[in-house]
């Protein structure tokens, strides 16, 4: 996918979802609209009823023409009522003053056309500001383009961001994007989530779900990470048997250096004949001989403790990705999968409930 872009993924999911109209809208893309407007043009150009022939019969043509009027005003009505809808749809929200001056125009006409029935109002004027308010060009409200294309790459940066890496992650050579498990990747997330809830215009269940779906897959691989690595878990454990590794995290020799040095000194002992010093020094190996076969079993102990909750963390977002769990299930699950606050911090509990006032 050579000429893959956000851009294009964004677009695909609007057209697949349609909650994200409002925030395509926001940022001036809505080419409903326009077709929108188009039918209401080609309504707006039917040709009306016909008006009856008169019969003589002063009572009864006075009803059909009644009758011809209400369905004269029925005509015109109906597309104007469209019009109406098209200025409820979602729109940048700077093309206010150009909608109302849409209504003035509509109020207008329908006006015009119940002060002086079966008469055909002149619609140049209201097809005109329907397109100014489209196309943000009206004379007397200037939209600067620079707003509309900032939001354009906002949308692009932070809710096209969990796409990036969804997609970044199929190719194995793809380096623009960190590993999942690492620190920093975790960093950018997170400042992705704290754009998005920062600007409300963006917010949409859909992007919610990319982003939550995102930590989880994040969260999952940590998890996966501290269940292989030793000497993570053995970091976590709040008592050890005090080694030399303990202090030099980064030689990972350590403890076999310290021994080898404490055996060399004890057998030294021994041969000049240091009893106290050379029992001593034996008694201590034999103590970290058995200090150390205890950090093992805690070590495979906590190992199958995250595994088994790496487990239900995958099933959780497993659940999760197929639509089987609601975003306020979901932080209830994810408070118990991460009671120390490890992997969720108070952004993503805040993506959570963003939404539970719309449920």
């Amino acid at each position: 996918m050579a000429d893959w872009s956000i851009w294009q993924a964004l677009e695909e999911w609007r057209n697949k979802r349609h909650e994200l109209d409002p925030v395509f809208a926001y940022a001036g893309v809505a080419p409903e609209l326009d077709s929108q407007a188009n039918r209401i043009a080609l309504d707006l150009r039917r040709s009306p009823p016909t008006r009856p022939l008169l019969s003589g019969d002063k009572a009864k043509d006075e009803e059909e023409v009644g009758r011809y009027n209400e369905a004269y005003f029925r005509h015109y009505d109906e597309p104007l009522d469209k019009v109406e809808q098209l200025l409820r749809r979602p729109w940048v929200p700077e093309a206010g003053p150009i909608a109302d001056l849409v209504r003035q125009e509509l109020k207008r006409i329908r006006d015009l056309m119940r002060e002086q029935p079966g008469t055909h109002p002149q619609f140049d004027d209201l097809d005109g500001l329907i397109q100014h308010y489209l196309h943000l060009d009206h004379p007397a409200v200037m939209i600067d383009p620079d707003v509309l294309a900032a939001r354009r790459r906002m949308l692009i940066d932070v809710a096209g961001y969990p796409l990036q890496v969804q997609h970044a992650l199929k190719d194995p050579y793809n380096d623009s994007v960190p590993p999942l498990a690492s620190s920093q990747f975790r960093d950018v997330l997170h400042g992705k989530m704290a754009e998005y809830l920062e600007h409300k215009w963006l917010h949409s269940r859909v992007i919610t779900h990319w982003y939550i779906s995102l930590a989880l897959d994040g969260a999952l691989a940590r998890k996966k990470r501290d269940a292989t690595d030793d000497t993570r878990i053995a970091s976590m454990m709040k008592r050890r048997w005090p080694a030399l590794s303990i202090i030099t995290p980064g030689f990972d020799q350590a403890d076999q250096v310290w021994y080898l040095v404490l055996t060399l000194i004890a057998i030294c002992c021994l041969f000049f004949e240091f009893w106290w010093i050379a029992g001593g020094l034996i008694f201590w190996l034999y103590l970290s001989v058995g200090g150390h076969q205890r950090e093992r079993k805690e070590i495979e102990a906590r190992r199958a403790q995250l595994a088994a909750r790496a487990t239900s963390m995958k099933n959780t977002r497993d659940r999760f990705a197929q639509n089987q769990m609601t975003l306020e299930r979901l932080s209830f699950q994810l408070r118990q999968l991460d009671e120390k606050g490890e992997y969720f911090d108070d952004t993503v509990f805040a993506l959570l409930s963003l939404h539970q006032s719309e449920a």
